[in-house]
């Protein structure tokens, strides 16, 4: 992986990071939206932890099984992520926008097992694999269970998204998806032949970027809301 890509996906994280920590202010404490996004923000962090150690390793030119530690940071952010949704999910159930699932989610869930098979049988091709660290080469084989279970989350939160017939938070709720299935499909396609690489080396570049967009559409619905305050505002306090 070369350098610039590393910190290209470093640089897509550091500009979500801050969208997160200003969208968890806009819920109370306590509050499962505010613990999603804080949740978020952490996941984002950790991701420019691992992206940073790849862009070290790199200059370094370290062999793989000093490499194959990136695992860990890896699985953290994949696991911090998944909370994060989770609590998402749990918020717009509390108001009432449970996922109402059709037919076509369960298509796309059949999808997302089907992505993972490649995976379980192809394990040796994975870029950890050969690594001489035996609980690095597991974690890298376990990894697909990290990321197939948001996947499968934000699959319901793109259901939520169709429920709410349009807008930013919508929007903001099919670009976190479509970061998700990307990834999954990517680490799908890492195990097959080799004529995926030109491919793999883009779209993995690129997928960080969806997060980032997902953090920016939800900031937007933060400033709509304190624009039309303003308006209000002003509009109460014009002379008659």
């Amino acid at each position: 992986m070369e350098i610039w890509q590393e910190t290209v996906k470093f640089v897509a994280y550091a500009v979500a990071l801050p969208y997160c920590w200003r969208i968890r202010h806009d819920s109370p404490r306590g509050s499962r939206m505010r613990m999603a996004w804080t949740l978020l923000g952490l996941s984002a962090v950790l991701a420019m932890a691992r992206h940073s150690y790849e862009i070290v390793a790199e200059f370094g030119n370290w062999l793989l099984p000093a490499r194959s530690w990136r695992q860990i940071l890896i699985v953290a952010s994949l696991l911090v992520l998944t909370w994060g949704l989770v609590e998402l999910g749990r918020a717009f159930r509390q108001v009432g926008l449970a996922p109402r699932w059709k037919r076509v989610d369960w298509l796309w869930l059949a999808l997302l097992i089907a992505l993972s098979v490649p995976v379980v049988i192809n394990r040796e091709r994975l870029g950890d694999a050969a690594s001489s660290i035996a609980a690095m080469r597991y974690l890298q084989f376990l990894s697909f269970i990290p990321l197939a279970v948001p996947a499968t989350i934000a699959l319901g939160l793109h259901r939520i998204s169709w429920e709410m017939t349009g807008g930013r938070w919508a929007l903001a709720l099919r670009w976190m998806a479509a970061f998700l299935l990307l990834r999954l499909v990517n680490l799908c396609l890492s195990t097959s032949t080799e004529g995926w690489t030109e491919w793999l080396q883009w779209s993995n570049t690129v997928a960080p970027w969806l997060f980032t967009m997902a953090a920016v559409e939800r900031w937007s619905v933060t400033r709509a809301a304190e624009r039309m305050r303003e308006q209000i505002f002003v509009g109460a306090n014009k002379p008659a």
